[in-house]
């Protein structure tokens, strides 16, 4: 039976001949779908009482698991055992892989997903719960702290994970020493399955160089379901676009270029609410059957604040009649002038340093109209130190808009605009004067500026 890569054409094969052992990988949100439309062809419903057990596979042992496979359904049909989240196809080498999917958690407002994957990597690293209870993550040492999730991690990183570490505490989660199953595992592959009895299992991360996992693999029961991501953590460019297209085309749907490039703009870092607001926008759009720039403005919402990429741009063109509007929406939604004036000096700093940039590392090698694959592939890996030290680990996409926006203020323009920005703060906490009148004004200035740089 030749491998199958999409979940539709996977089901399709099961509903006909299901195989012994499935393998979905990704984040629980996309996992849990696929897991769900499997069973659903695999399992009816009024079987699954009996024929469907369900382990977390951070805390339930895979000799249980595979003992229950072992022991036939209580109904004639197919019994499905399911291990969630199971870490047996990690390595200590690939720790990072669920590293990063455990801050994405944390990102996304998941804290006992988090939690779970927390505690599976500290006890891969060897913790007890008494070390546990008596360390903070906070106050271990870098070298400690590399051993424990395979990466080093930024402040904000360790703040976050010293957080949930005392929320476990609080919730009285516990940590139990870590077992490598694979090779259980794999010794029950290789004997094989037995018959009408089907091994479902999900992970958010695996190690391809593992025996086991090269084993599912030639069994044709492994898909991947994990989006792609760039070095920020942000979903990559191609990501969203797959994901896009794969949703729009069940609705029947086409996405035109320049509303794909506002979706990737507006898309963020979380894939489930990616998938969310396509589906929204492409209920939106109805019997249209096209998806166009102004459908994605009135429907999907920005999950990257990507609205500052318009703001930013038309005050570097120096397009008051942009900039000013865009003022005024968000003034109107209630944002505070002094979260306004902060986040345009950022936008200052960051158009600053871009600037340096320009008229260093990539002098005489930026010109208008340069493509965004031509930055990635030869420039960008020009800015070096300079780069890493003015934009850190943001997305290369929002680097090269705002090389582009810099590219029309000289640097002298730019530091006046940051002494304005000082000026206005100043005004914002001494004067009766209106923000709004007074940031409004500031920008019509700076507008003026641009336009005659």
């Amino acid at each position: 039976m030749a491998p199958a890569t999409d979940l539709k054409v996977l089901c399709a094969e099961a509903q006909k001949e299901p195989r012994s052992a499935y393998v979905f990988l990704g984040e629980s949100v996309g996992t849990s779908v696929a897991a769900h439309a499997l069973i659903d062809v695999l399992v009816p419903t009024a079987n699954r009482d009996f024929n469907l057990e369900i382990y977390d596979g951070r805390t339930t042992p895979m000799a249980t698991a595979l003992d229950s496979l072992r022991m036939r359904g209580l109904f004639p049909g197919i019994k499905v055992v399911w291990l969630r989240e199971t870490a047996v196809f990690v390595s200590a080498e690939k720790r990072s892989d669920l590293t990063a999917a455990l801050l994405e958690a944390i990102e996304d407002e998941r804290r006992d997903e988090a939690a779970g994957r927390l505690l599976t990597l500290l006890a891969m690293a060897g913790w007890t719960q008494e070390r546990f209870d008596s360390e903070r993550l906070g106050e271990l040492s870098a070298a400690a702290l590399k051993e424990c999730f395979g990466v080093e991690l930024e402040a904000a990183q360790l703040g976050a994970l010293t957080a949930l570490q005392a929320y476990c505490r609080e919730r009285g989660v516990t940590i139990s020493a870590f077992r490598d199953d694979s090779e259980a595992l794999l010794q029950f592959v290789e004997r094989g399955v037995p018959p009408q009895a089907v091994l479902l299992m999900t992970a958010v991360a695996a190690d391809a160089r593992k025996r086991v996992f090269k084993k599912l693999q030639t069994l044709g029961a492994v898909i991947d379901l994990r989006v792609e991501r760039e070095r920020s953590g942000a979903l990559s460019r191609e990501g969203v676009a797959d994901t896009c297209r794969q949703i729009a085309s069940e609705f029947g749907i086409r996405i035109e270029p320049a509303a794909m490039e506002l979706i990737v703009a507006r898309a963020g870092s979380d894939p489930a609410a990616l998938a969310m607001e396509m589906e929204k926008l492409c209920l939106y759009v109805g019997e249209a059957k096209t998806i166009a720039v102004a459908d994605v403005r009135a429907a999907f919402r920005d999950m990257a604040e990507s609205w500052i990429f318009d703001f930013t741009s038309a005050l570097a063109a120096g397009q008051a009649a942009t900039a000013v509007p865009l003022l005024r929406d968000l003034l109107a939604q209630g944002d505070h002038p002094l979260r306004l004036l902060a986040m345009i000096a950022r936008e200052v700093r960051l158009l600053l340093s871009a600037r340096d940039c320009l008229d260093g590392p990539l002098a005489g090698k930026w010109r208008a109209g340069i493509s965004y694959a031509t930055f990635q592939g030869r420039l960008q890996p020009l800015l070096g130190e300079l780069g890493e030290a003015a934009f850190g680990k943001m997305h290369p996409f929002r680097i090269y808009k705002y090389l582009g926006d810099a590219a029309r203020m000289p640097a002298a323009k730019l530091r006046a605009a940051l002494v304005g920005l000082a000026e206005l703060d100043a005004k914002f906490k001494t004067s009766r004067g209106n923000p709004a009148v007074l940031l409004e004004t500031y920008v019509l200035d700076l507008c003026r500026s641009a336009s005659q740089a």
